[in-house]
């Protein structure tokens, strides 16, 4: 099972890197600047609907490789960066340390991406008037505007900023520093 689990998270990791790499770090940079140009190109890569296609796959991808990433390292239990046996014994520690440290705040921006791609349509009803039929209910708004904190930091955004902002670009360290390990195996290489 583990060799399962392990080979899985390795070949969607790969799959979904180079979203989660512009997926994370524009994320990281609209924690600050909330451009409209940015946003798009978070949401839809700047291609439109295949962009938004390809970036919500990659969230739930991303949700998987969280929790996945828990389980494999679950074995071992380490928690420390090794920089003095190379580069890639540095990127294999750092990549299971910040994925333990920064777990929670990786599946929380994934799962709340993902709640915001499923509620997408509440968005465009909340702009109808209240008295037309086909307008969100008070339920769907609420469900709405708590995904939507949960994923920007919400009336806490300054001073989650900074965790929300280590949280997307833990997305790109993980996908750069898995794709390293990947690509360049070591002989050495722990299980």
């Amino acid at each position: 099972m583990r060799q399962f689990l392990l080979v899985t998270h390795r070949w969607l990791g790969i799959g979904a890197a180079i979203i989660l790499i512009v997926v994370g770090i524009t994320g990281a940079v609209l924690v600050w600047n909330d451009s409209n140009g940015l946003a798009d190109f978070h949401t839809h890569l700047g291609i439109g609907e295949p962009g938004e296609w390809l970036v919500n796959s990659a969230t739930v991808i991303a949700a998987i490789l969280v929790i996945g990433g828990v389980i494999l390292w679950w074995r071992r239990k380490a928690v420390r960066i090794d920089r003095s046996k190379g580069w890639w014994r540095f990127l294999f520690d750092l990549h299971h340390t910040l994925g333990i440290i920064g777990g929670l705040f990786m599946l929380v921006i994934a799962l709340s991406g993902t709640g915001l791609a499923l509620t997408e349509e509440t968005e465009e009803r909340m702009r109808l008037p209240a008295t037309d039929p086909n307008a969100a209910s008070q339920t769907e708004v609420a469900v709405r505007s708590f995904i939507r904190a949960a994923h920007t930091g919400g009336p806490l955004r300054t001073p989650l900023g900074i965790l929300w902002a280590l949280g997307s670009v833990s997305f790109a360290v993980q996908a750069l520093s898995g794709f390293y390990v990947w690509w360049k195996p070591s002989r050495n290489r722990p299980e």
